[in-house]
């Protein structure tokens, strides 16, 4: 039988991956009275991807990005964040033994808001579609 990839380890890659990348702390559930700027990672999304060879599927993950509020409600707050957040997902997610990552893309923003609490909220998506064995005929 064959070991399918886990949302925990899944997250957990990501998670690793923004905070050693962007230095700004990434949740999985957001604590009461977090301060920002941080990150917050959710899969949304799981679907079969398999090939002529291999087992596949594709994970949807949305990177919520929130940035601390500015005096003058400006947004170069939230813009650095997707930038540093974009430049640190350029280097794979490192996933373990026996997964194996196919492709890692970024999907682009998918909203930009304000929030209740005055922090503006951005969110991007990702998709990594990973192997987790080979087909062999019998």
């Amino acid at each position: 039988m064959l070991k399918k990839l886990g949302f925990v380890d899944l997250i957990s890659a990501v998670q690793n991956r923004i905070e050693q990348n962007t230095g700004v702390r990434c949740y999985d559930a957001i604590p009461k009275n977090a301060p920002s700027p941080l990150y917050f990672v959710e899969v949304t999304g799981k679907r079969p991807a398999d090939t002529k060879t291999m087992f596949c599927e594709v994970f949807t993950v949305w990177v919520h990005a929130i940035a601390a509020p500015e005096k003058n409600g400006g947004s170069v707050g939230i813009y650095n964040l997707i930038e540093r957040l974009e430049e640190g997902m350029t280097e794979d997610i490192a996933l373990p033994e026996p997964f194996n990552l196919m492709l890692q893309s970024n999907i682009g923003v998918q909203t930009i808001k304000l929030d209740e609490t005055n922090e503006k909220h951005a969110v991007l998506a990702y998709e990594f579609k990973i192997s987790y064995g080979f087909k062999v005929k019998v």
